[in-house]
């Protein structure tokens, strides 16, 4: 049995990824010891769900059919910078995404609910959507970076219009993760 490496996320718009590139760049500036996330690999995760067996993915596709059939599409703000976990000890470099409709966590509270019936652990952690940016390999630069970080707190990456859910597969690569797309569903 062939087990793969799987999440379930939103894909951003193509602006938004510009965006950040803009906002890593200017970090990048600051010669802390951070491995980056590369832009097009960034995504805003719903649910991981480690190694499955790859005969699960009709059954898990089907709930993430289902939970985008219950859900409309709806508008995400991509705004702030700040680090996990906080500002002053970064460890992971993100950016926080805004719903003011209340949809995005409304779908991501079904597929936990959903995917916890066919044997999936419910995340004990409240749901607390951001997006990787970065993450520290050693406190090279950490002064610089904290101040960087609180420059651009405020900093507006956009808004873009969620419209579908992707199952993906994960492969872990010294280069950095590969990710592809298994399934997609639109949001109604």
């Amino acid at each position: 049995m062939s087990q793969i490496r799987s999440f379930i996320a939103i894909e951003l718009s193509p602006l938004i990824k510009v965006k950040i590139e803009e906002i890593q760049n200017k970090l990048k500036s600051l010669t802390s010891d951070i491995r980056w996330v590369r832009p097009e690999g960034i995504h805003l995760t719903l649910k991981f769900l480690g190694n499955i067996e790859e005969e699960r993915i009709p059954e898990i596709s089907e709930i993430i059919r289902k939970c985008s059939t219950d859900t409309t599409s709806f508008s995400l703000k991509v705004r702030s910078l700040s680090a996990f976990p906080n500002e002053k000890n970064p460890k992971v470099i993100w950016a926080g995404t805004e719903d003011d409709s209340g949809t995005l966590a409304r779908l991501q509270q079904a597929l936990e609910n959903r995917l916890s019936s066919i044997g999936f652990k419910v995340e004990k952690r409240a749901f607390s959507p951001h997006l990787t940016l970065g993450r520290l390999k050693s406190p090279k630069g950490k002064g610089a970076l904290t101040q960087g970080l609180e420059n651009y707190k405020h900093f507006e990456f956009g808004t873009f219009e969620a419209k579908e859910v992707c199952l993906f597969k994960s492969e872990l690569k010294p280069g950095g993760a590969i990710y592809t797309k298994l399934t997609t569903f639109s949001l109604q």
